[in-house]
């Protein structure tokens, strides 16, 4: 599934512990089923409607006097997430079109490769997490109207709606290593820690499921089952990466028939050792 694209020496023991030297930089910007440019197409909207519905969220909040809380919510934080994420796909998709090679996400610092792969999962991982549990435990059809409604099923349903079609179109996947899944249940036990403060300072909780002082002993084990519940899930997201890497697999310009009509001349230097 990760196939090492360029020299690999550069990395250090740190990244090759995330196994940053599997990943094959054309994943970035590379697509399983359209051309760069189809892909550098869609993911233009898909950024352009994900910075409509945050620039709104933000706006609304503004206007209501809840700014100071706006990013207290993992809502906004992960959709927040999900707009670099886009921004920088964009970015490598069009780099790609136009030069027919990774090397946008060859030349950015180890660590952005890293935070690139791991703002991929998030997003993914994050906003299906977002959206379930809003859908199922937190919806009030009388507490959303006008534009806040549109506002609100951008962050708790399109956003989901992107990243899996971004999936199924795109080439990025999940690495297996524990590493990656523990990373993004420390960033959600961050998060609670950051919601907690919110309650010390402000006296309000943002989710039911983290008021402590109405679940008292069930708190803990609630917390834990979230934490577990997001590295299992990480683990099923990454069954489906392995199922569409053996049925429907990413075109590279390696691929002569592709190269050809992507019009990519060279492609003796781009096949995959």
């Amino acid at each position: 599934m990760h196939r090492i694209h360029g020299d690999t020496k550069g990395y250090g023991r740190g990244h090759r512990f995330f196994r940053l030297h599997t990943l094959d930089h054309r994943r970035a910007g590379g697509s399983r089923v359209l051309s760069t440019g189809g892909l550098a197409i869609l993911r233009t909207l898909f950024f352009a409607y994900t910075l409509a519905a945050w620039l709104a969220s933000i706006i609304l909040d503004a206007q209501s006097g809840q700014i100071r809380s706006h990013f207290v919510y993992f809502t906004y934080l992960s959709h927040t997430g999900l707009l670099f994420y886009l921004l920088a796909s964009v970015f490598h998709t069009i780099h790609l079109r136009r030069h027919c090679d990774g090397s946008s996400f060859t030349r950015i610092p180890h660590v952005l490769q890293l935070m690139h792969w791991l703002l991929f999962a998030s997003a993914l991982l994050f906003s299906t997490v977002v959206s379930i549990m809003f859908w199922t435990m937190i919806y009030r059809a009388d507490e959303y109207h006008g534009v806040r409604r549109w506002v609100n099923a951008s962050v708790h349903g399109t956003n989901v709606g992107i990243m899996w079609v971004d999936t199924l179109v795109g080439a990025m996947v999940f690495c297996p290593h524990w590493s990656h899944p523990v990373v993004l249940a420390l960033v959600v036990a961050l998060y609670l820690a950051l919601a907690y403060i919110n309650e010390a300072v402000n006296g309000w909780f943002t989710y039911d499921f983290i008021n402590y002082k109405e679940h008292r002993a069930l708190e803990a084990p609630i917390l834990l089952g979230v934490l577990l519940g997001i590295v299992l899930l990480y683990y099923v997201m990454y069954g489906v990466h392995i199922l569409l890497d053996r049925y429907l697999p990413p075109k590279f310009a390696s691929d002569r028939r592709y190269a050809d009509e992507e019009d990519c001349s060279d492609t003796e230097s781009l096949e995959l050792k």
